[in-house]
């Protein structure tokens, strides 16, 4: 076969590799050690992975022409995954996931005073974007203090941004290459952990005396190398979601509890640390919006979980200028003025920078003032004039809300809000606390027109940041301490109290989910 030359420019450096006729790219960059990332996983449904042909663009397939523009096509760019060469090249693949090893951790605030402590330990969040952890020293007294915090990204996401990627990449552990998927996957996520463990590491005035790891579901089978298989098919059954505690990094161990595949170790953590199954006669409601928007009721009795599936939309993923939380993202988005005078839009991105697509807070900040402004109505259409070519947040046109990005967020607001309503009912929460990165960046008023929680929440939303880790810290801090029994023992009754609510189950759940999707 015809052998051709593939010239790469990659973080500003330029390779050129030679090649057969017909190779796919992602191959070729696979075979040569580069690192690129497929949020889908590479099957060719997100259209993220884009890469832009300087020489020898081939020609446009059926994907690309879905997913792209007909002026990026025209100016060489095409979808990694799904990219065949068949001609003397020059390709640029820095934005094929570069950018990501910029995407924000969520930890915890630390305010450290200086002081050594008796023991030293550290608590790790292992989620499906970001890894966050926290340095903590403990007295035997049982003061604790945050002395630092390191986070960076989850390097599986190479092969998928979401949990079903990922599984569907490493299950069926009957042939050996997915066993090998499996540990190429877990070998990943102990380097990340690794890495920060090292870091943190050099804070602390003595040895590490444990580990505390807590995570979704799939996450912490990964981590212990559990088969992933059942999580991703009816009935859904997790191998072990129980405490597991080993010797690893050079300490002991501890791995937090999780409730079902669906409610994992992430949220029985956030409830330990938000305690709201200890306030009697008072109604509390935990909600960390994700991929998987999971939630956790305490009606002042009893403990009620669920989980729906949101969509990748909080995070950025699935909107046609959509980014993650990086340095440029739109995360704050003001309009004003008329159709007869024109309107007026101001944004606000993070970090300052020039901007370079809408994360999750600024897409829906995006569309609620769009529905104020009457350009979007109540059944999610835009307006005439806006319906073809988009609404535009920048002078240049290059970042525009698209008719296909409201229908993005009518579908995972709908599926909270229908959530939201299949757990809580008729009985109004005291106190709604939201966690994870995007409750962390959340404005409530700044978002209220599109309707993504209940009437009967206004004024009671409060962000906690990221529950999850703090509370694998007030975990460690117990076993650090000699309280280990005592708080396994509060893990397991949250655990075992806990009754989910399987929303496939309810008989009209399409039909208050297809109401919920009105704004």
């Amino acid at each position: 076969m015809k052998k051709i030359r593939v010239g790469i420019e990659y973080k500003n450096n330029n390779v050129t590799l030679e090649t057969l006729k017909g190779k796919q790219l992602k191959g070729l960059l696979a075979d040569a050690g580069f690192e690129a990332s497929y949020p889908c996983g590479g099957v060719g449904r997100c259209g993220k992975c884009k890469v832009r042909f300087t020489e020898g663009a081939p020609y446009p397939n059926t994907l690309d022409k879905s997913f792209l523009s007909e002026k990026e096509i025209a100016q060489g760019v095409r979808l990694l995954c799904r990219c065949s060469l068949e001609t003397d090249c020059k390709v640029c693949i820095d934005g094929a996931g570069s950018s990501e090893e910029d995407i924000v951790a969520e930890t915890a605030k630390s305010s450290f005073s200086g002081k050594k402590y008796d023991k030293y330990g550290i608590a790790v969040d292992i989620g499906t974007t970001t890894i966050a952890a926290a340095l903590v020293g403990v007295s035997l007294d049982g003061e604790k203090e945050i002395i630092d915090t390191a986070g960076g990204i989850n390097h599986q996401r190479r092969v998928g941004a979401d949990v079903i990627s990922r599984i569907a990449y490493a299950s069926g552990l009957g042939s050996v290459g997915n066993k090998e998927k499996l540990d190429e996957l877990r070998e990943l996520v102990l380097d990340d952990i690794s890495a920060l463990i090292e870091k943190l590491g050099k804070r602390a005035s003595g040895d590490l005396a444990a580990i505390v790891v807590t995570g979704n579901t799939t996450m912490l089978h990964i981590f212990r190398g559990l088969d992933i298989e059942g999580l991703g098919k009816y009935p859904y059954k997790p191998v072990d979601n129980c405490v597991y505690e080993t010797e690893m990094f050079g300490t002991k161990l501890v791995t937090m509890p999780g409730i079902s595949a669906f409610v994992g170790a992430d949220i029985v953590s956030g409830i330990y640390c938000s305690e709201i199954i200890n306030k009697d006669n008072r109604k509390e409601l935990l909600l960390d919006l994700g991929t998987n928007g999971e939630m956790a009721f305490f009606d002042g009795k009893n403990l009620k979980v669920t989980s729906t599936a949101a969509g990748p939309v909080f995070e950025g993923g699935g909107i046609s200028c959509g980014t993650a939380s990086v340095p440029g993202a739109i995360c704050r988005v003001y309009i004003d003025g008329s159709r007869d005078n024109g309107f007026f839009t101001k944004i606000s991105t993070i970090g300052g920078k020039a901007p370079i697509g809408l994360c999750g807070t600024g897409i829906m900040e995006a569309v609620s003032e769009l529905v104020r402004n009457g350009i979007v109505d109540k059944s999610g259409l835009l307006a005439d004039e806006f319906f073809d070519r988009g609404f535009a947040l920048t002078d240049d046109a290059e970042l525009t809300v698209i008719q296909q990005d409201i229908r993005m967020i009518q579908l995972a607001k709908g599926a909270v809000y229908t959530g939201l309503k299949e757990l809580v009912g008729d009985d109004a929460p005291d106190k709604v606390y939201v966690a994870g990165g995007f409750g962390t960046n959340l404005n409530y008023d700044r978002i209220r027109y599109i309707r993504l929680f209940p009437d009967s929440f206004a004024g009671k939303a409060e962000s906690i940041g990221n529950s999850a880790l703090k509370g694998a810290v007030k975990l460690l801090s117990e076993i650090i301490t000699g309280r280990k029994e005592e708080a396994l023992s509060n893990l397991n009754k949250i655990s075992e109290c806990a009754t989910e609510v399987v929303l496939a189950n309810k008989e009209d759940f399409d039909d208050s989910f297809v109401d919920a999707m009105n704004f």
